[in-house]
């Protein structure tokens, strides 16, 4: 059976609010002085655990070695609104660029490769993104893109055709407030956290509702690892877990522990990474294994 446990930085202890094991961090990722750091919004982690951060200030992205030591920086002036950030199947990284309108794909070593949509334009359907937030891979390779400008999922095959969409704007099954975080599971169900209607939607690939699961207040950014979803909730500044029918299991953290925990990645040793809007910071958690 696997539990988390996250150790404070001063050793306090974040209490989970139904009485599981509590959460113990083990500090923050070192910036470099060199870089002036503002917001920070996402954050992933590739196949040989480096590190990669966006963030508001210059320069937008950050590239760590897994044992966190800095490595590189790039896109300076290239970004209005750095948001999501998530690595494909062949380790490219991605970016959405909410002031922007556009997705962005990067090799490791920070050549741009390629941009979806217009820059500085807003578009729909096949043409374009109104402020994407967040972008993730199923198994066949499809990206699916939260584009909550449109309040939709777009659907793109690997070659960049569009597909499909489904979405408007509202607060019935398929629809949203704001298509805002992502997460993709092994079977490509799709999961969107849907802040402002403060509910994860379920969706198979198709764009098929299959549930809403609520009770947690707003969803900002969401991660599946194992049989679990978690959801970063900003407004509460705290980490929701829910098992595989959005039953909530455990919900940890504080408005002076998490500051605006946003989106998240995990690494192959099962550390959980948290980007920290107004903390400006990565920090880190660890998990124990119990029998």
């Amino acid at each position: 059976m696997t539990r988390w446990i996250i150790v404070a930085l001063c050793g306090a202890v974040l209490n989970s609010a139904n009485g599981a094991d509590p959460f113990i961090s083990t500090g923050f990722l070192t910036i470099p002085e060199s870089v002036k750091l503002d917001a920070v919004s996402a954050v992933a982690v590739d196949a040989q655990d480096r590190i990669y951060v966006l963030q508001r200030g210059e320069a937008p992205l950050l590239q760590f070695a897994a044992d966190g030591a800095f490595l590189r920086s790039w896109g300076q002036g290239l970004f209005k609104v750095p948001h999501g950030l998530r690595i494909d199947r062949e380790g490219h990284l991605w970016t959405t660029d909410n002031g922007n309108h556009v997705l962005r794909k990067f090799s490791v070593d920070g050549e741009l490769l390629a941009t979806i949509g217009t820059e500085g334009k807003a578009g729909s359907g096949a043409d374009g993104f109104r402020a994407p937030d967040d972008v993730v891979f199923d198994t066949h390779g499809n990206y699916y893109v939260a584009d909550s400008g449109n309040a939709r999922i777009a659907k793109f095959d690997p070659t960049g055709k569009f597909l499909l969409q489904w979405g408007k704007k509202g607060k019935g099954p398929g629809e949203f407030a704001t298509a805002h975080g992502l997460a993709i599971d092994a079977a490509d169900r799709i999961y969107v956290a849907d802040r402002g209607n403060q509910r994860v939607q379920v969706f198979d690939a198709t764009g098929q509702h299959l549930a809403d699961w609520s009770g947690f207040g707003n969803p900002f950014g969401l991660i599946v690892i194992g049989d679990e979803l978690l959801a970063s909730e900003g407004d509460q500044h705290h980490i929701v877990h829910m098992n595989q029918k959005g039953e909530i299991t455990s919900t940890w953290g504080t408005p002076e522990t998490l500051k605006l925990p946003h989106l998240m990645a995990v690494t192959s040793k099962g550390e959980l990474l948290v980007a920290e809007v107004n903390g400006k910071r990565i920090q880190r958690f660890v998990r124990t294994e119990t029998k």
